[in-house]
């Protein structure tokens, strides 16, 4: 490869990246927009996408919210905020734990499992109808899945040995 083949194809990678991160932003609002208005259409107007996707991620257990920390679903939103609203609307219940006081361990009431039934139907039915209606295929999904992992798998490392 000589140096201006070599130059456009930096330049090509350079230009897709960066397409790329825009497309990932614009679908992950784009989901918070679909489980809103999915919400709204059942009679739940009190929640934001945000905070129905943490109420599924939540899940059936009682979960740390360290552990949602973690998986870094929530980053550029307030986990403590929505928490606390999601707490004041009934939705959660949160204690502290028995043997770490700093640690605070999260459940949903009745309410809260109500919602996260109602994500999880939304994202089967959304599973089923990929194919027939986006032409998005298995192995489509599992290509994404592998080169969003590389993707964070490499912004990690970028942090942890400061490249």
């Amino acid at each position: 490869m000589n140096n201006d083949s070599a130059l456009a194809h930096t330049s090509a990678v350079a230009d897709d990246f960066l397409k790329s991160l825009s497309l990932l932003e614009q679908a992950h609002r784009r989901l918070h927009d679909v489980v809103k208005d999915d919400l709204e259409r059942s009679g739940e107007r009190s929640l934001t996408g945000v905070q129905a996707l943490l109420i599924y991620e939540i899940g059936d257990e009682e979960t740390p919210a360290s552990a949602l920390r973690a998986r870094g679903a929530f980053a550029g939103t307030s986990l403590s905020y929505n928490v606390k609203k999601l707490q004041e609307g009934g939705y959660l219940t949160q204690e502290r734990s028995k043997e770490d006081k700093r640690t605070v361990h999260l459940k949903l009431t009745e309410r809260g499992l109500s919602v996260r039934d109602r994500v999880a139907g939304l994202f089967e039915k959304q599973a089923a109808a990929l194919e027939p209606t986006a032409s998005v295929r298995h192995d489509d999904l599992e290509h994404l899945n592998k080169t969003v992992s590389r993707l964070e798998r490499f912004w990690s490392d970028q942090i942890r040995y400061q490249l």
